[in-house]
């Protein structure tokens, strides 16, 4: 929702210019600015994690990382009968393009993702992976 200048809450709505500029008002994971960091995906230490992104776009791409460890095995393009990428830290999603991670994560603690366009970040493009029962905020 955007709020106007007299109070009023809006839906939002497309702006030609600020497509054009590439100046958006926010970036998200699956429609919410900050929702993943409100209400953290979980998983056990130990658990592999399978994380499918889409960047739908329609202009910026998705650098996507997950800060404190390494992806196991990523298949740029979502294509999981290819040989997947080991080892890798972070990898390009391109606008209208997908990509599967899979990460295994042996320490409890809060581990942002985001989109290594750190921009996005404080633009709402931001989450946690809460691995074990952990307080607090973020911790990588």
């Amino acid at each position: 929702m955007r709020e106007t200048t007299d109070g009023i809450k809006q839906p939002a709505s497309f702006d030609m210019a600020k497509a054009h500029a590439m100046e958006p008002d926010w970036t998200t994971f699956n429609g919410y600015a900050n929702q993943y960091v409100t209400h953290p995906l979980t998983a056990n230490p130990g658990e592999r994690i399978r994380l499918w992104v889409v960047a739908a776009g329609p202009t910026l791409d998705t650098d996507f990382h997950v800060v404190g460890t390494m992806f196991d095995r990523a298949w740029p393009n979502a294509k999981i009968t290819g040989t997947p990428q080991h080892g890798v830290q972070t990898v390009q999603v391109p606008a209208g393009g997908g990509g599967v991670f899979d990460v295994k994560i042996d320490q409890p603690g809060l581990y942002p993702f985001v989109s290594y366009a750190f921009a996005h970040v404080d633009l709402g493009q931001v989450g946690l992976l809460k691995i074990g029962h952990t307080k607090g905020t973020m911790s990588h």
